[in-house]
């Protein structure tokens, strides 16, 4: 059921972005054309990356999702010395996720047709919550959302000043991501992570919270939030574990 929902988010979220003008550029080389769905759209390439890439890859990887909020220091702090480091070791072997969003709430506007968000650390963490959104969906591979997603995390400072920076050190285009999170695209893909948290997170669940494969239990959680590189590794099933996972064994 999980994973259906998050397949249907994600088709949410490619149209949202689609109809607004935020589109996904086709990479120049043909070695990144599969690299996700979104790219493989782009480049017009979607039968072929699945007859002959993800096919025999893909459904081997470990899906794992990040529900966090942006400004929380239990957040950062799993983002920074856990996720990192597994996107580094063995990022050729997982589907991360990340939905920003936590534990706020929103309220629907009728006046304004907008949605309006309550973060738990302030409005500050909810346009950081909306930058990272606006982030994901304008650069949905996750070799260029994920150094972003890091540098923010790492970095302490005015909410807008740090992402600036951060897009500079990982070469995105804030303007871009800054004009998402003034439109109303960036108001429904926040709606959308609001919505995918809501199903999937009980209320009463401290953040990070995470699912391995659509699953969460108390065993995931600790064993994600002490060593993350092991867990992935014990749980992929295919072929050719890279040499990450060695060094854990």
């Amino acid at each position: 059921m999980h994973t259906l929902f998050r397949s249907l988010v994600v088709l949410y979220v490619c149209f949202i972005v689609n109809i607004v003008g935020l589109p996904v550029n086709c990479p120049s080389s043909p070695a990144e054309w599969c690299g996700t769905k979104a790219i493989a759209a782009a480049c017009g390439v979607t039968k072929q990356c699945t007859t002959f890439v993800w096919s025999n890859s893909t459904n081997d990887r470990v899906n794992f999702t990040i529900y966090y909020e942006s400004l929380c220091a239990d957040c950062r702090q799993f983002t920074i010395t856990q996720v990192w480091f597994a996107y580094q070791a063995v990022a050729d072997i997982v589907n991360l996720t990340f939905v920003p969003y936590g534990n706020a709430h929103e309220v629907y506007r009728p006046e304004t047709q907008l949605y309006q968000f309550y973060c738990q650390h302030g409005p500050d963490e909810c346009y950081a919550n909306l930058i990272h959104t606006c982030a994901i969906a304008s650069y949905p591979d996750i070799r260029q959302h994920m150094p972003f997603i890091y540098c923010m995390d790492a970095t302490f400072g005015d909410v807008e000043t740090v992402a600036i920076q951060c897009a500079k050190n990982a070469s995105l285009d804030y303007e871009k991501i800054s004009t998402c999170t003034t439109s109303r695209v960036g108001n429904q893909l926040q709606h959308a992570y609001a919505v995918q948290t809501e199903k999937t997170k009980p209320t009463t669940a401290f953040v990070p919270f995470v699912t391995l494969n659509g699953n969460h239990t108390d065993e995931i959680q600790d064993r994600a939030q002490t060593d993350l590189i092991a867990l992935l590794c014990d749980t992929y099933k295919g072929p050719n574990p890279p040499a990450g996972c060695k060094t854990t064994t």
